[in-house]
């Protein structure tokens, strides 16, 4: 969901913005940056970026998001995934995406809105989960610079490379590796200090070594 909060971020910005002060803002690093500029550009957005003492990033003041670049079912398909992702992630539910949609597009957005609270109802997990709460933030620190993590957890102190997150229905999910791969559950994990040891192991996708994990 970062793409659209930094498409919705420039959007309502009113002069040019650094690619620095969007790496602060998104907590990531300013390569990160880049590489969602980049995607935002290659999705048709029309992002300008001046370099220089007074460079920055801006949107074309041209460009308008504009529904009819989607087909209807397409726009429902949209509207869809992100009435999920509100109903199973607290930092996307604090985002207000889908009022956001509302702003540009109200009567549609409000009609398929209440179509999928009356025929759709998301009861996965007792409780949302916040990609947004300090023990990620620690996490993805680490997964940027790929360092190791010392984790204290309901199963005692680990040490281990994370690899990515995996949302199992279990909950939010942490893949790494120490000697094995190993699963845990991230509202297990009381605390995460990034260290000062890197992995130079190959490591295994989650997706291809589903059956070889052992889960904490």
């Amino acid at each position: 969901m970062r793409l659209l909060e930094i498409l919705f971020y420039l959007l309502r910005s009113s002069s040019k913005v650094t690619i620095k002060e969007l790496a602060t803002v998104y907590n990531v690093s300013p390569r990160t940056i880049q590489r969602d500029l980049d995607k935002l550009s290659v999705l048709g957005i029309p992002i300008i970026i001046y370099r220089g003492k007074n460079g920055g990033v801006i949107i074309d003041g041209d460009y308008v998001i504009n529904r009819q670049i989607l087909r209807n079912n397409d726009y429902e398909k949209l509207m869809f995934s992100i009435y999920i992702s509100e109903n199973i992630s607290k930092d996307i539910e604090e985002a207000n995406l889908i009022d956001r949609f509302k702003i540009l597009d109200k009567g549609n957005s409000t009609k398929v809105l209440e179509k999928l609270k009356e025929h759709f109802i998301v009861d996965l997990y007792d409780e949302k989960f916040d990609a947004e709460s300090n023990i990620c933030k620690e996490i993805d620190k680490a997964l940027e610079n790929k360092n190791y993590i010392e984790i204290d957890s309901k199963k005692g102190k680990i040490t281990l490379l994370p690899i990515s997150y995996v949302l199992r229905k279990e909950g939010l999910c942490l893949y790494g590796y120490n000697e094995e791969y190993k699963l845990l559950l991230i509202k297990d994990i009381y605390n995460v200090v990034v260290i000062n040891k890197k992995c130079k192991a190959n490591i295994i996708d989650y997706r291809i070594n589903k059956k070889n994990i052992k889960i904490v």
